[in-house]
């Protein structure tokens, strides 16, 4: 049985099962006053040593960094009021990870019309580090999704699979996708999904960046989308992007939705003998907002400012966050 979830806050999740080939009807929606309850709220020190503080739905509640509005969209945001504590873990922010876990024969669809970013007096974005993903148990032995993750002033998504050794891209075809590959540490393609591969960066994985699909301030700019993932076991993880006022009718409909009609995707990963999809196995599906960390706080001087460090520029600075949030 295939499943279909779709997400909606300034979003909403929806899964959908599968009645024959590749099409789809709906099982899960998560939208609404329905969205938080498919979720807890994590208040783990952040695991990429980022400079946030993960509040729990007491406080997240209370404090308007979680909602839903008059309209039924939901809000997940992070702190833009306070100057952070001497003695905190960083800015107050949201981490979501969902109850369910998932096991493939599932197509994701998240419906966003905002992502996180941040509008200070550096360029848009610095410090922020946003992702919707999923993991598994026992990282990486059963695997990592990062269908959405972008670092500061990236304008371009990255989707990124981390697993264990033996799962190998470079076989892959790279005409079954229109994005491209990212760098390993010797310049090579980064297509081997082991954390540990030699000639990668230490959890690079392996990365594809869209060719056009936008994030962030980019996003926002060009008034949301959807990102639909399909991922069927021993075939592939595939994953679209669509701008609104374009969605494809039997996904915007939720009619049997068949991802086999919508063109090529920017983001293809083959499952199979070089990638056993034993891999992935009880993923659950997570929505945070960190801040610098190992990914955004080591390219922050690059990208945003060698006179300010990451850290100080979140902390000093809460106008800078009215704009981080999904």
């Amino acid at each position: 049985m295939t499943h279909l979830l779709s997400l909606i806050p300034y979003l909403s999740l929806c899964l959908l099962y599968q009645v024959q080939s590749h099409n789809y009807t709906m099982d899960i929606s998560l939208q609404g006053n329905s969205f938080f309850d498919g979720f807890i709220f994590e208040t783990i020190d952040d695991p990429t040593h980022g400079y946030v503080d993960y509040v729990d739905a007491e406080y997240a509640y209370g404090n308007g960094l979680a909602y839903v509005t008059t309209d039924e969209k939901v809000f997940i945001g992070a702190d833009s009021i306070n100057v952070v504590g001497d003695y905190d873990r960083g800015r107050k922010s949201i981490r979501l990870k969902s109850k369910q876990a998932y096991n493939g024969n599932n197509l994701i669809v998240i419906d966003l019309d905002h992502m996180p970013t941040t509008n200070g007096y550096l360029p848009a974005g610095c410090s922020a580090w946003p992702a919707f993903w999923l993991f598994g148990p026992d990282w990486p032995y059963n695997g990592e999704i990062d269908v959405i993750e972008y670092q500061n002033s990236d304008s371009i998504v990255s989707t990124t699979l981390h697993t264990n050794d033996g799962c190998d891209q470079s076989g892959e075809d790279t005409s079954t996708f229109t994005g491209h590959w990212g760098t390993g540490s010797q310049g090579n393609p980064s297509d081997n999904c082991d954390v540990n591969a030699w000639d990668q960066w230490t959890n690079e994985g392996c990365g594809i960046i869209g060719d056009s699909q936008p994030v962030g301030q980019s996003f926002n700019d060009q008034g949301g989308g959807v990102y639909a993932t399909e991922w069927v076991v021993d075939e592939y993880i595939r994953v679209f992007y669509f701008p609104h006022g374009y969605v494809p009718e039997d996904l915007a409909s939720r009619t049997n939705p068949n991802p086999d009609t919508w063109g090529t995707p920017y983001a293809r990963f083959e499952l199979g003998d070089n990638c056993p999809s034993s891999h992935f196995i009880d993923n659950q599906i997570v929505f945070d907002i960190t801040f610098c960390g190992d990914w955004a706080g080591a390219t922050f001087p690059d990208m945003c400012s060698y006179d300010v460090s990451c850290t100080d520029y979140v902390k000093y600075n809460p106008d800078t966050f009215k704009e981080s949030y999904w």
